[in-house]
C-alpha cells in the first residue's frame, strides 16, 4: 500500500468518526430546543431576559455550532488532498520538519 493510499484510509476513517461523532450530537438537538422552547414560554412578560432561556439558548447555539464543524471537520478529511496528507504523514525530506 503506497503513502497516499494509507493516508486516504485513515483520513476517511477519522472522517466516519466525525461523522458518527456529529449524529450522536444530533441526537441531544431535540433535547435542547424542548428545553429552549419551554424556558421561553415560562418566561414572565414583565422580564426581558431569564436566566433559563439565555442558557438554553447558549447550550443549543453551542450544539448546532458543533454539529456544523464536525460535519466541516469530516468534509475536509473525506476529500483528503496535500493539506491532509501532508498532516497525516509529513516527509521526512521536508526542509521545514528538518528545521525544528
Amino acid at each position: 500500500m503506497s503513502r497516499k493510499e494509507s493516508v486516504l484510509l485513515v483520513s476517511r476513517a477519522f472522517a466516519l468518526f466525525l461523522i458518527s461523532w456529529a449524529l450522536a450530537d444530533v441526537t441531544y438537538l431535540p433535547e435542547r430546543l424542548f428545553t429552549l422552547f419551554h424556558h421561553l414560554n415560562q418566561r414572565s412578560v414583565l422580564a426581558t431576559r431569564d436566566y433559563w432561556s439565555t442558557y438554553d439558548l447558549l447550550l443549543t447555539g453551542s450544539v448546532v455550532v458543533r454539529i456544523l464543524a464536525l460535519f466541516l471537520a469530516a468534509a475536509v478529511f473525506w476529500r483528503g488532498g496535500p493539506r491532509v496528507q501532508t498532516l497525516l504523514s509529513p516527509q521526512h525530506g521536508d526542509p521545514e520538519i528538518a528545521a525544528r
